[in-house]
């Protein structure tokens, strides 16, 4: 399924260097709301940095926001029509005179416009020094990186206080945020149990010494030792079956923002600390998560590739969380 009919086709086959192709929507619904535009480059500021974006990935947040839900939705519902998209990957062919750590022809990789401006789903974006982090090659897979990486280090590390030695249960363990925190728990020396699915057992089962549950017996919660941290990536009324089955549970990290509120208040007298979060842009963080990926020390699970041209089909798919692993739209 394309995003427009024949004169989009047109389109695609006439962006200049000056021009180039982003996915936007003008008003709140389905996927079929998406649909390609030619925009035109504009001045960059002295602090800016134009990258060529090759790649970029679908996280939950676009979805939820295309459909007019959360705070990223309710915060651009007056300034449509909006470009989704928070992560980057490409190239830099533009940067503005006070820029110094970029050069152009530099592989990137970005989070970029997080939480309201967001932009990836487009060709060409504008970023700042403090959004991207290099490189050593182009692989179109960084793009699957940054939101979910992001997330999963904030919240193990920062808001988590996970340590060495302590026990870390992960729900949602095979999506784009799960894969990645159950290696960066398992690097730090955690003991991990991988909630999920039995269809991806055998998956995490490669990441190491993991202790993997089926999510659908809930007799398997009541079974658990002690836990130390509950990184809880579904929410609502299943992340609170969980919990209130399992028998000691020290601190939570809840992510999805739209039940925060609810797990942690109804959870508030089990546990000792229960938070939400909401990532955030953190240079460092993202250059340690790239270097890691460099190193062979954190693999990126990727489910699909999709030409930005079918990016309605990419939506549908990703709402129906039918596909193991990330999606990445590809933009070249």
């Amino acid at each position: 399924m394309s995003v427009n009919d024949v004169r989009n086709n047109d389109l695609l086959n006439n962006i200049n260097s000056k021009n180039y192709a982003a996915i936007e929507f003008e008003n709140f619904g389905s996927p079929d709301e998406l649909k390609i535009v030619e925009r035109c480059n504009v001045k960059l500021l002295p602090t800016q940095i134009r990258v060529r974006n090759y790649a970029t990935s679908i996280n939950p947040i676009d979805f939820k926001t295309r459909q007019g839900l959360g705070w990223a939705a309710a915060q651009n519902a007056d300034k449509l029509p909006m470009v989704l998209g928070y992560d980057v990957a490409g190239e830099v062919i533009e940067k503005g005179e006070a820029v110094t750590e970029f050069d152009i022809g530099d592989s990137v990789v970005g989070f970029v416009g997080f939480p309201l401006i967001a932009g990836a789903y487009a060709q060409h974006i504008i970023a700042t020094e403090s959004e991207l982090s290099k490189t050593i090659s182009h692989d179109n897979a960084y793009a699957a990186l940054p939101l979910a990486g992001l997330t999963a280090y904030q919240g193990l590390f920062d808001i988590g206080k996970l340590q060495s030695d302590e026990t870390v249960l992960i729900s949602g363990a095979s999506g784009g945020v799960g894969y990645l925190a159950v290696q960066l728990a398992l690097n730090a020396g955690a003991n991990v149990i991988a909630v999920a699915g039995l269809k991806n057992h055998e998956l995490l089962k490669t990441l190491g010494d993991v202790t993997v549950i089926d999510y659908r017996n809930i007799n398997n919660f009541q079974k658990l030792p002690d836990i130390d941290l509950w990184l809880d990536l579904i929410g609502g009324d299943n992340a609170i079956s969980q919990l209130s089955a399992a028998n000691n549970v020290s601190r939570l990290v809840t992510i999805p923002t739209i039940t925060k509120d609810q797990v942690c208040e109804t959870m508030a007298d089990k546990l000792v600390s229960s938070d939400g979060m909401l990532v955030s842009l953190n240079k460092s963080q993202l250059t340690i998560l790239v270097k890691a990926v460099e190193k062979g020390e954190l693999r990126l699970n990727i489910g699909k590739y999709i030409d930005y041209k079918d990016a309605i089909a990419a939506h549908i798919l990703a709402e129906s969380g039918q596909l193991n692993g990330k999606i990445i739209i590809t933009l070249d």
